[in-house]
């Protein structure tokens, strides 16, 4: 059996006994849509929920639109234009709207990047800047007691819509929604708080009911005054497979259960090595989000088994905080410590990776170099070749070809 797993912008081909295979786990793909204008056009005119944008436009004097960064394969510079065609039929111009790209704590998009998403239409285009006071007002408390601040042109802006994509989230369940504005256009004390959270009872992918964290999140969606969303669901092609416009929450929602679809499966054994992809570029593009990959896969591996990671990982590490916790700590458990002590951002992603490393032995296949990928507790993999090696010596093994992106469920003896 040949099993291909996106790497980069190309992909790595693993031959498996099958034998040995307890299951290939994909996501149920749905093709995407033929005409990605004609789809957004469709949702954006028979919203979810809500009078169209272009009433909602109708009586206002400016527009703030929240985009995705680029660790997500949004098209945004395909879905502004109809954005702003629906704005424009209510009377806003493009001069009166702003777009900002959701950053919370991630990097800010570099001038090429920003160009290259807004294209030629006349619109401004900012990062959001969680650390820039200047740039931040204060709207109030969460019922979990965290005051937040949020961008000030967000704020400011007299229509305020969010775009994005609909896809499973280690601990808020889902991303998407309100998201996009909290933890997105927040300032970096609460994005802390609300990464702090991602250990509490009712938090983790696909957890929306009752999930602490979601529930914050959409508190601060009402507190802002969200006041319409277009988000998609791409499959792993990423190919837009269906819009959903509309209410805050009610759009968001019916985006919810096409993940589901797509993505929720089941299995009924665990497997002694689990083969994993961070998905590709962008998924993969430094350690720090490809550590997704290797939490998604220990819901699957036996305790004491091995996970390999395929993540071409461009950028690097992805986070100065996070590398210095993984290199400083002689052991694992100072990690732990370290986070029981203070929870601090960057740290956060640390202490996910060695909690799968102390359940089990977790191998790379990466661009980064072998001795940086020992100092983060992990063994390096320089070829395909040495994948083989691994799959000579188990006694079963499964594939997660799209490991971020795929929640597995087990039916068996769960080690979840």
């Amino acid at each position: 059996m040949q099993v291909r797993f996106p790497y980069g912008d190309s992909e790595k081909v693993v031959d498996r006994p099958d034998e040995k295979v307890t299951g290939v786990y994909l996501p149920r793909e749905k093709t995407g849509v033929a005409d990605l204008s004609a789809e957004v056009t469709r949702a954006l005119s028979s919203p979810i929920e809500s009078p169209r944008l272009a009433q909602l436009a109708s009586d206002r004097k400016s527009a703030a639109i929240v985009a995705d960064d680029v660790t997500r394969a949004v098209p945004t510079r395909e879905i502004l234009p109809l954005v702003l065609g629906e704005l424009e039929a209510g009377g806003l111009q493009a001069r009166d709207v702003t777009v900002i790209v959701a950053t919370g704590l991630h990097r800010p998009l570099a001038k090429h990047e920003l160009d290259a998403i807004r294209g030629d239409l006349p619109v401004q285009m900012i990062n959001h800047n969680a650390r820039d006071q200047d740039q931040l007002v204060p709207i109030g408390c969460t019922y979990l007691g965290q005051e937040v601040l949020i961008n000030r042109r967000f704020m400011e802006a007299d229509l305020k819509l969010l775009t994005g994509d609909v896809e499973y989230h280690q601990f808020c369940g889902y991303g998407g929604g309100a998201k996009s504005v909290y933890p997105g256009l927040a300032d970096a004390a609460s994005i802390s708080h609300n990464h702090s959270m991602m250990e509490m009872d009712g938090t983790g992918p696909g957890q929306i009911e009752g999930n602490p964290i979601r529930d914050e999140i959409e508190q601060v969606g009402r507190m802002v005054g969200i006041d319409f969303i277009l988000n998609v669901v791409m499959n792993s092609r990423k190919e837009v497979v269906r819009a959903f416009a509309g209410h805050p929450f009610g759009a968001f929602r019916e985006g919810v259960r096409l993940v589901d679809q797509m993505y929720r499966v089941k299995a009924d054994r665990t497997a002694d090595l689990v083969i994993a992809s961070a998905g590709g570029f962008p998924k993969d593009v430094d350690l720090y989000q490809a550590q997704k990959a290797v939490s998604a896969a220990r819901r699957l591996v036996v305790e004491g088994g091995d996970i390999v990671v395929l993540a071409e990982c461009r950028d690097g590490h992805g986070s100065e905080l996070f590398d210095r916790w993984m290199t400083e700590a002689e052991h694992l458990e100072e990690i732990f410590r370290r986070i029981q002590t203070k929870f601090v951002m960057g740290g956060h992603k640390a202490y996910q990776l060695a909690r799968e490393i102390r359940w089990a032995r977790v191998h790379l296949l990466s661009s980064l170099p072998a001795q940086k990928v020992k100092s983060y507790f992990i063994q390096p993999l320089a070829s395909v070749q040495d994948i083989q090696t691994l799959v000579r010596a188990a006694s079963s093994i499964a594939a997660m070809p799209q490991a971020p992106l795929t929640l597995v469920e087990m039916t068996g003896d769960s080690n979840i």
